[in-house]
Formats: structure tokens, C-alpha cells, sequence
């Protein structure tokens, strides 16, 4: 093993040699089943700089909010949006959910409407474009402000 990784690593840079498309070959692409999930929660900046929302997260504390949420995961990340969606998206949807931090089938429908409303792509799956679509409740305002993230 240790060999082949010199060996690899020869090769990629001949790939950059002009005519030679080796690169590709020695690569793979992460398949989408394969995506990061949140488990944590972070405090970000809204769109406009004015306020802090917090949102599902890789970790918590870290900003990294490059993640999905989906049917089965069990996180405070879920709580998180759970809470987002009742207090600023419940135009969207009804009964309010309970905030259980399971992804269960009510919180992939209630993702779904807000998708729909918010003009996203529907697929149930919470992520960066679902995320930039919907509304948060700024930090600290009990849902009394809510506004959007990038």
C-alpha cells in the first residue's frame, strides 16, 4: 500500500502534463448517497448581517453548514429545524411538529411544503438549497423575527 501511493501520486502529476487526462481516471467521485449529514448546530450571520441564526450544522459550533438532513436522522440539528419550521415557516404546512429531534415522515412532509413555498426543489431532504430557501428565527427572538441565511 504504501508503495502505490507514490505511484498514484507520479501519475496525477503527469496528468498535468499538456495532452494527458489521467486525472480523471485515478479519481472518484463522493456519490451523493455518501453526503455529510448534520449533527450539531451553529450560530451564522442572515443575509443581511443583521442578525445571528442558528442552523443545522457538520458538528457543533463549527459553521459548516454544507449538510443534509433526511428520513431517519435522530440529531439536535433536527430540533433545530423543527423549531425554524414551526416559528417562521408554518404558512407552509400544518399541524405544528413536534420538536423530537427524529426525522421521522411529519418532518419530510412539513420539508416538502416549505421546498414547495419557498419555490425549492422538492424532495423531502433538507440541505444548503433547502437551507438559503426557507426562513429562521433570529437568535433569541422566540420566533418573533425571522429572516433568511445564504
Amino acid at each position: 500500500m504504501k508503495r502505490i501511493r507514490p505511484l498514484v501520486a507520479a501519475a496525477a502529476a503527469l496528468a498535468v502534463a499538456p495532452g494527458i487526462a489521467l486525472l480523471p481516471a485515478l479519481t472518484s467521485a463522493t456519490p451523493a448517497s455518501a453526503a455529510t449529514y448534520c449533527t450539531g448546530t451553529s450560530l451564522i450571520s442572515d443575509r443581511l448581517g443583521l442578525f445571528e441564526v442558528r442552523v443545522p450544522t457538520i458538528g457543533n459550533g463549527t459553521g459548516d453548514d454544507d449538510c443534509q438532513l433526511a428520513l431517519g436522522n435522530d440529531s439536535v440539528a433536527v430540533a433545530r429545524l423543527q423549531i425554524a419550521l414551526n416559528e417562521c415557516n408554518s404558512a407552509a404546512f400544518s399541524p405544528p411538529l413536534a420538536v423530537d429531534s427524529d426525522y421521522g415522515t411529519l418532518t419530510q412532509e412539513a420539508v416538502r411544503k416549505v421546498q414547495a413555498y419557498w419555490g425549492a426543489s422538492v424532495d423531502g431532504i433538507y440541505g444548503p438549497q433547502t437551507r438559503a430557501a426557507m426562513a429562521w428565527p433570529a437568535a433569541g427572538s422566540d420566533g418573533g423575527i425571522c429572516t433568511t441565511v445564504n
